[in-house]
């Protein structure tokens, strides 16, 4: 069993990837948008406009999109904590897991599957199969940095306490 203190390397790393995951992912989404809708905002605006169960959704930039945002990247960096909790320590200069990616992608999948298509139905009708696939494969990609932001952290030695200087005597004194 791990102790709190080995894990919360592990988590924190999790927790990186997967904002850095949700970054990216929301990259292709403005890349998307942009491509089919002539707007950078609205697949962000269609996954904010489900969340918050209206039945409108818009092209430009509002506070709902704040609300989409915040939602993906906070499900990214669950996710990523969750793959931080679950694989295995990184051994010692392994800089990408594939471990990391398989998973990565396999829960995106699952993720989408079982969540985005029940809750988002126009997902479907507005952005082809392919782009979807992109989707999970950056994700798994930026799951697989796990070791090296995890050798990052696990590298730095937990803060000691100050050494106090040595005091000297002089002779004679």
């Amino acid at each position: 069993m791990l102790s709190r203190l080995d894990s919360l390397p592990r988590l924190l790393a999790g927790l990186q990837v997967g904002i850095l995951g949700g970054l990216v992912i929301l990259g292709w989404f403005v890349v998307l948008s942009s491509w089919y809708f002539r707007t950078p905002w609205a697949l962000v605006n269609l996954f904010s406009a489900s969340i918050r169960d209206s039945a409108t959704w818009s092209y430009a930039f509002a506070r709902t999109t704040w609300t989409g945002m915040a939602a993906h990247l906070f499900a990214c960096g669950v996710l990523g904590m969750f793959i931080g909790w679950v694989l295995p320590r990184p051994h010692a200069g392994l800089r990408i897991s594939l471990a990391g990616l398989a998973f990565g992608v396999v829960l995106s999948l699952m993720v989408y599957e079982f969540f985005w298509r029940r809750y988002v139905p126009l997902l479907n009708t507005y952005v082809p199969a392919v782009a979807i696939l992109i989707v999970h494969l950056l994700f798994g990609l930026s799951l697989a940095q796990f070791p090296r932001f995890y050798g990052r952290l696990a590298d730095e030695p937990p803060p000691s306490a100050p050494e106090e200087p040595a005091q000297q005597s002089t002779p004679g004194a």
